[in-house]
């Protein structure tokens, strides 16, 4: 593999993510310790305390693995948390079908290369932990994927939707698994790696196993072997281990609401925008269906909506206390129960966490916690042999093909050795207006009256010119199409439905072309790297 790294700015990251990388001072009061300052995470990690039992995490861990062919490297890193001196560097992503797209893959492998380092650097236990997020009820997000095809994209959806407003992990799949993965058989290659990927595919997504069960056995199966930690609070026994600290976020909910806003309002006042609408309640309520509903706070009553389930604070609190199983945090409130439950020294975080990080810090405060260091994932676009060899042809840098499809055309053709049309039809209008201009006006002494009728006929010329012209072009983009469909061919590729790759391609169609230890490689690759830009890979 080769790799080029170039900077966020070339590419379609936000104002925020790019500010947060070169670590302007706009941004700086939003965060604890900045991720690629030495000094700052070595003050960080020496502080560092976590308050949690450690042998309750390890219990809680130990459940939460029951389900899971566990390799022994996972066993081992479990039972290293017992040790006081032992950190985790802590990652997660929703649950999907067939394990997700590629982000998630640079997510995990982040968090490994960084506990790595950390674990060198600083000589004390640093693990790894994959946090599921057990708890979303997205199904639209968890059950599609993309995949490329030769000439165009295809999506892949898990199309059973009966367990639609339940947590995703907790659906289990039905036969519609099976006809799923036949169709996305269809859609991609058959290659010398495709038995072993389908054969991983079929002992996790099959009839009867839950999307949460088979995702994480997925992402076991593959990184298992590092030592990666499975998490998640969607189990009752850890809601117990938390329970204290979601009845606190109904207590104190006022001041934990103020310190939000306040910090939303400063990132607002900074010129970034808020990536998370804020509401005074932080919580979801399980009902009897396994459904998960928001709960809202409004005249002093807790409330679900279009339901008759409301109680006072009390009351909340009351409840929560008996049956912590029957509650479920939302996009704030989770990563402090991560963090109570976990020695959460860093989070590896995309750059939609990022910015509502941004909005969190004085929200951890609340808690009497710290805000873990906020570590950018790996970005990356990947480059098949293929496609680099027809990027040469092209007068085009790999960020340039985040430009519309037809900009590309017409620069490519702009610079080509053709003729230059908008010239040649530039001096054929000017010219044609000019002679036209006197013998408009001597029609018009002839008759005022036909004056309009003289001019109408230039504009009707005009636009046959125009007309002339889009042939020309059309006749050019002909000869060029060869290269034009290189120029397509490479978008598609590169950028997806005009996004980047990472968010849009499942992980598993590289798999399938290039083998199912091409993640070993990959890991291999970015040894002591760090993710401060998006890396541009050439397989």
């Amino acid at each position: 593999m080769k790799i080029d790294c170039l900077p966020f700015s070339s590419f379609p990251f936000s104002k925020l993510f790019n500010s947060y990388i070169n670590s302007d001072n706009s941004l700086k009061s939003f965060f604890e310790v900045h991720p690629f300052d030495k000094t700052e995470v070595e003050n960080h990690l020496n502080s560092y305390t976590f308050r949690g039992d450690r042998s309750k995490t390890i219990s809680w861990l130990t459940d939460f693995h029951s389900g899971f062919e566990v390799p022994p490297e996972t066993e081992k890193s479990i039972n290293m948390l017992a040790d006081s001196d032992a950190l985790a560097v802590v990652t997660g992503q929703q649950c999907t079908v067939m394990g997700g797209p590629l982000f998630t893959v640079y997510k995990i492998i982040t968090a490994i290369e960084k506990a790595r380092q950390w674990e060198k650097v600083f000589n004390r236990p640093v693990v790894p932990v994959f946090w599921i997020a057990d708890e979303d009820h997205d199904y639209d997000e968890a059950a599609q994927i993309g995949i490329p095809t030769r000439d165009d994209w295809n999506y892949l959806n898990y199309e059973n939707r009966s367990g639609e407003g339940k947590r995703v992990a907790e659906i289990n799949f039905t036969d519609e698994i099976t006809r799923a993965k036949k169709k996305l058989k269809t859609s991609m290659f058959e290659t010398d790696f495709s038995d072993e990927l389908w054969s991983m595919l079929d002992r996790t997504y099959k009839p009867g196993n839950s999307f949460g069960r088979a995702f994480g056995q997925l992402v076991l199966n593959l990184f298992g072997k590092y030592g990666l930690i499975l998490a998640g609070s969607g189990t009752k026994k850890a809601k117990e281990l938390v329970a204290d600290t979601m009845i606190r976020s109904v207590s104190d909910h006022k001041m934990q609401f103020k310190a939000l806003s306040e910090q939303s309002e400063k990132l607002t006042a900074s010129g970034f925008k808020n990536q998370v609408h804020l509401n005074p309640s932080n919580l979801f309520y399980i009902d009897e269906e396994r459904k998960r509903m928001k709960i809202q706070f409004e005249n002093d009553c807790w409330e679900v909506p279009d339901t008759e389930i409301q109680w006072t604070t009390d009351e909340l609190v009351e409840t929560i206390s008996n049956n912590p199983e029957n509650f479920s945090p939302n996009v704030f409130i989770r990563p402090i129960l991560q963090d109570k439950l976990l020695p959460a020294a860093s989070y590896i975080a995309g750059p939609g966490e990022i910015a509502y990080y941004a909005q969190m810090k004085t929200f951890y405060h609340r808690f009497n916690m710290a805000m873990p260091i906020i570590t950018p994932r790996f970005s990356a676009t990947l480059v098949e042999s293929g496609i680099e060899r027809i990027i040469q042809k092209l007068p085009f840098s790999v960020p340039d093909y985040t430009r519309r499809i037809e900009d590309l055309e017409a620069y490519y053709i702009e610079q080509t050795d053709s003729p230059d049309v908008e010239k040649i039809f530039g001096i054929w209008q000017n010219s044609v207006k000019k002679e036209s201009e006197t013998s408009i006006k001597e029609v018009s002494d002839i008759d005022a009256t036909l004056k309009n009728s003289a001019e109408k006929s230039l504009s009707v010329f005009f636009n046959e010119l125009d007309r002339l012209k889009g042939k020309v072009y059309k006749s050019l983009k002909d000869s060029e199409k060869t290269q034009l469909n290189r120029i397509e061919k490479i978008k598609l590729s590169l950028f997806p439905n005009r996004s980047l790759q990472e968010r849009e391609v499942a992980y598993i169609y590289f798999m399938n072309k290039y083998g199912i230890d091409l993640w070993d490689k990959l890991l291999s690759e970015l040894k002591d790297e760090e993710s401060d830009c998006h890396k541009i890979i050439y397989l």
